[in-house]
């Protein structure tokens, strides 16, 4: 029997500390009850956990245990076909064998899993891990003449310093608030404060001395990576990480539309390749990485028409001296 959640109640649970690892929830999209209850009896180890079903509207909690002759389960409601509760499953010799109980849900958990169907009807692609998001959404940083946008090529040369610090800064301050993230962006903003920092202090009956702390969404996950990107369509990627200690977020690189990852201030010689016509990047970067060392850096092989380009440049003392290839 489905375990029906829609219209339930979203009573306010009393937040705790995870002091245990989080009660896994596993996902079983589609499934009927038996094969829910499969799923939950197939995950390893032992105690609570869920099993839930976004398409189907329905969240489950058991508890798994092994059955012997001394062990009674005295807070649950036997799952069929145990036909009722402290019911015995028959085994040869009297082998103890994994059987479950199912629980109710825990308030906590329904109103997540309510947040999670909202989320994932506004947005089907809201849980892929992945999100892409307007780079201007970050508002403005200090520009050589006036306020401007963040630049992943700049971005990328600077860090961990300069303009690579301050976007980290930005991107740190602006994801740590509910509000603030939402003019970010508002999937991001309701998976981290509507769904796995809620996840991470939820209140959960029935584990380790009564009471479990956290639970874990396997088909979310509790890390995903955002690119911030220009209209150039040149992006900055952060690895974005939310756990019982807070929100992480690392930095990952900066690369180019054609995915060539843009130098590093960091770097003493530097080789980037292009395919056809990646000619005029491999000329932008060349004079960017030359003209923030103040060095120089020139063309072989013709251009524009490339069939295959390469940026190559080495530390010449103080400066980068950088040259574009270009094979036709």
């Amino acid at each position: 029997m489905k375990n029906l959640i829609a219209g339930a109640a979203l009573v306010a649970g009393i937040m705790t500390s995870a002091a245990n690892a989080a009660v896994p929830a596993i996902p079983c999209n589609n499934c009927s009850g038996a094969q829910e209850e499969q799923i939950a009896l197939s995950t390893p180890g032992l105690g609570i956990r869920f099993v839930y079903d976004l398409q189907g509207n329905s969240i489950r909690k058991f508890k798994v245990y092994l059955d012997n002759p001394t062990n009674v389960v005295l807070d649950a409601v036997p799952v069929e076909p145990q036909p009722k509760q402290d019911a015995r499953v028959s085994t040869i010799s009297g082998t103890a064998v994994r059987t479950l109980w199912e629980m109710s849900v825990d308030p906590d958990v329904v109103a997540i899993f309510n947040e999670m169907k909202s989320l994932s009807a506004a947005y089907p692609n809201a849980f892929s891990k992945q999100f892409r998001i307007d780079i201007t959404n970050l508002g403005l940083t200090y520009g050589d003449v006036a306020p401007r946008y963040f630049d992943p090529q700049r971005i990328g040369w600077d860090f961990p310093s300069g303009e690579g610090f301050r976007f980290m800064e930005r991107v740190n301050d602006m994801i740590s608030g509910a509000n603030s993230a939402s003019t970010v962006d508002g999937r991001l903003a309701r998976l981290i404060h509507g769904i796995l920092k809620p996840a991470t202090a939820a209140y959960i009956e029935g584990g380790t001395g009564g009471v479990t702390g956290g639970v874990q969404f396997s088909g979310i996950g509790s890390e995903f990576t955002v690119d911030f990107c220009s209209d150039d369509g040149s992006c900055t990627r952060v690895k974005i990480s939310v756990t019982t200690n807070g929100i992480k977020s690392e930095y990952v690189g900066s690369r180019d539309k054609w995915d060539v990852q843009y130098p590093s201030g960091t770097e003493t010689n530097i080789r980037r390749y292009w395919g056809r016509n990646g000619f005029e990047y491999a000329r932008d970067m060349a004079s960017f990485v030359a003209n923030r060392t103040g060095g120089d850096y020139r063309i072989e092989g013709g251009g524009p028409i490339c069939t295959r380009v390469m940026l190559a440049c080495s530390d010449a003392g103080a400066q980068m001296l950088c040259t574009v290839y270009c094979q036709q």
